[in-house]
């Protein structure tokens, strides 16, 4: 085996590509206010800072269509009403990347430590992981509501360090955004960056990971 021990990884845009759901629970949302609805290609810009943040985008972007702007209190409830949305649509539409499944298997037997690191909210990752046949290969979950702080923070990959008792060396993350890199890179962890996933339209080698991999098989090349 290589240096590493344990294997982090991102959910959506990385695992899973929760997108359509994601677009679907925002619309029905707004919908509720009389907000226009948002093509996906703009949902999958809002997505990777967790639900707050989602939200936040999705009611600028309403403003700019419309001039319109809610009371704290309507944004309080339109929250509310995305996670009952998402709640009920988590896999209606979502889908596992191709080789994400076979890949993570492959992994568990070789003997890595697996955990998925998340700004989804908490109460979600375990769910959808269930849903496609993976929480089992899993040895923790962090979510938007672990710890107090969320990535691009390194304060999750600094969890599973203590946790596993591991040296920042030892973890490998892999990730879809500007956000894994940056939290692997402050915490001192060596980084995958997916071409495929949700990084604001930017590639995802301008945000500098150590390798920049198309196919989530490709992680089996650095870890045999």
């Amino acid at each position: 085996m290589t240096q590493f021990k344990l294997i982090g990884f991102d959910l959506d845009g990385t695992l899973v590509n929760s997108l359509p759901d994601l677009a679907l629970s925002v619309n029905s949302a707004l919908a509720e206010f009389d907000l226009p609805q948002a093509p996906e290609n703009l949902v999958l810009t809002w997505i990777g800072n967790g639900a707050d943040v989602l939200i936040a985008r999705a009611l600028a972007w309403a403003k700019e269509q419309t001039g319109r702007t809610l009371t704290d209190e309507k944004i309080k409830t339109l929250k509310y009403r995305f996670g009952v949305y998402y709640g009920e649509n988590l896999c209606n539409l979502s889908h596992l990347y191709p080789n994400v499944k076979s890949t993570l298997e492959q992994l568990h037997a070789q003997g890595y430590i697996l955990a998925v690191v998340t700004n989804k909210p908490t109460k979600h990752v375990q769910p959808v992981l269930h849903a496609f046949g993976i929480d089992h290969l899993f040895s923790e979950f962090l979510g938007g509501q672990s710890l107090p702080a969320i990535k691009p923070h390194p304060a999750p990959l600094y969890y599973l360090c203590g946790k596993f008792g591991l040296y920042p060396k030892q973890v490998l993350f892999v990730g879809d955004s500007k956000n894994d890199i940056l939290a692997a890179h402050a915490a001192g962890c060596a980084v995958v960056g997916l071409t495929y996933g949700y990084n604001y339209n930017v590639p995802i080698a301008e945000a500098k990971p150590d390798w920049v991999f198309d196919d989530f098989a490709d992680i089996l090349t650095i870890t045999k």
